[in-house]
């Protein structure tokens, strides 16, 4: 299983559509740094420019570059022979990519955690010690909601072998329904813990408003891994049930 997971994770840091999409990303938040400067600078806008760059680009595009990098032609044939080349059941298959994904995701928030630090420090942002670390929990409950709407997404690839309806899956958890939470401002009501139920953003942003205020969030941890868990025993699920359909004719070479 170490090998298909290597072979995942260099597969998808090849992809030229991750490295645009990821180095976007961090190019972004150089702009949106400089463009917050322009107006009016100090610690708190930065630091609340940088919150909302991490919840509401960052966080979708890393998640969109992932999927459309995991995703390849003939999408159950190659995952089914790809299990084969590595002596796995499907089972293992699904959770190898389920966690070479997350090995990815987890870096690329570890990454963009220094960068905001870095990039605050040359600016001259003089963010404190609460406001780097309000940073890094931010990042951390957004990579984590990341990972779940990942699973979620790995399941609509597996299920439709093509991209577009994980892609939309994605948009929809991870900007759609914040934007229309942000703006029916339901954030101090019970549909918007209903939803954090149900919703991996509006659970990343429950727990990070609970680990502010110092309560454990040890309910909204039980969330997120069921949120991991169940698309990822459905995805099992489907993967088995594929079966590998023999090459037209066409495709098939000349010995």
């Amino acid at each position: 299983m170490t090998g298909m997971i290597k072979e995942e994770i260099l597969s998808v840091l090849k992809k030229i559509r991750f490295i645009v999409l990821t180095a976007a990303a961090f190019i972004g938040l150089i702009v949106m740094a400089v463009i917050t400067k322009n107006k009016y600078w100090n610690d708190l806008t930065y630091f609340f420019a940088v919150q909302r760059y991490v919840s509401y680009v960052f966080t979708p595009v890393i998640g969109l570059g992932l999927i459309l990098s995991m995703y390849r032609k003939k999408y159950t044939r190659t995952s089914i022979l790809q299990a084969e080349d590595h002596g796995l059941g499907r089972s293992l298959c699904v959770i190898s990519r389920f966690l070479s994904g997350t090995v990815i995701l987890i870096a690329a928030y570890a990454v963009m955690a220094l960068f905001i630090i870095l990039l605050g420090f040359v600016l001259g942002a003089h963010s404190t010690g609460v406001q780097i670390w309000q940073f890094v929990l931010r990042l951390a409950t957004d990579c984590v909601a990341s990972i779940a709407v990942y699973s979620a997404s790995l399941f609509w690839l597996y299920l439709f072998a093509f991209p577009v309806v994980p892609v939309l899956v994605n948009g929809l958890l991870m900007i759609a329904i914040p934007q229309i939470a942000a703006y029916m401002n339901i954030y101090d009501t019970n549909l918007y813990r209903i939803g954090g139920f149900i919703f991996p953003k509006l659970t990343g942003d429950m727990a990070y408003a609970d680990l502010v205020y110092a309560n454990p969030g040890l309910l909204s941890a039980g969330v997120f891994l069921l949120q991991m868990i169940i698309p990822l025993l459905f995805t099992m699920l489907i993967f088995k049930l594929k079966k590998l359909k023999p090459l037209k004719t066409a495709e098939v070479q000349p010995s």
